[in-house]
C-alpha cells in the first residue's frame, strides 16, 4: 500500500504548505473573501444602509483576514499583497467608492482599519503586552 505525500495540509483552517511560505493559504483566503465581498455588494444595493454593509463586511471578510493572522507575521510583502487587496476592496464596498479611487487614506481615516501587515503586528504586540501584565494565557504567564 502506497501512501501519497501531500504538499499541503489544513490545520485550524490554515493551509500549511511544505515550505511554510503560506502563499497557498493567502490565495485561498483571498478567494473566499472576494466571494463574500461580491455577495455583500448585492445586499448593499438592496439595503442602501451603511451599517448593514459594514456589519456584513466585518463579519464575513475582516474576521477571516484577522483569524490566525499571527502565523503570517514576517511574511514577505509579495505574499501579503492579496490580503491587502481584499482589504482595499472591502473598503471600497463599505464606503461605496469607485474601483479607481485610491483608498488607503480612507481605510485609515474613515473606517479606522489597520493595514494587513499592521494588523498582525498589533496582534503580536497586544499578546506580548498581556503576557507582561500577567493577563495573558496562564501557560505563558508562568
Amino acid at each position: 500500500m502506497d501512501i501519497a505525500i501531500a504538499s499541503e495540509a489544513m490545520c485550524l483552517c490554515v493551509l500549511l504548505d511544505s515550505t511554510l511560505t503560506f502563499a497557498p493559504h493567502v490565495h485561498h483566503l483571498a478567494g473566499r473573501c472576494y466571494y463574500h465581498l461580491r455577495q455583500s455588494q448585492g445586499v448593499s444595493i438592496i439595503d442602501r444602509s451603511d451599517n448593514a454593509t459594514k456589519t456584513m463586511v466585518h463579519s464575513f471578510v475582516i474576521n477571516r483576514i484577522d483569524y490566525c493572522n499571527s502565523v503570517l507575521y514576517g511574511m514577505s510583502a509579495v505574499h501579503m499583497r492579496p490580503l491587502q487587496n481584499v482589504l482595499n476592496s472591502a473598503a471600497r464596498v463599505v464606503l461605496k467608492m469607485s474601483k479607481f479611487q485610491h483608498n488607503i487614506a480612507a481605510v485609515c481615516d474613515q473606517l479606522h482599519w489597520l493595514l494587513v501587515k499592521q494588523r498582525g503586528e498589533f496582534k503580536q504586540a497586544l499578546f506580548v503586552y498581556k503576557v507582561l501584565r500577567q493577563t495573558g494565557p496562564p501557560y505563558l504567564v508562568d
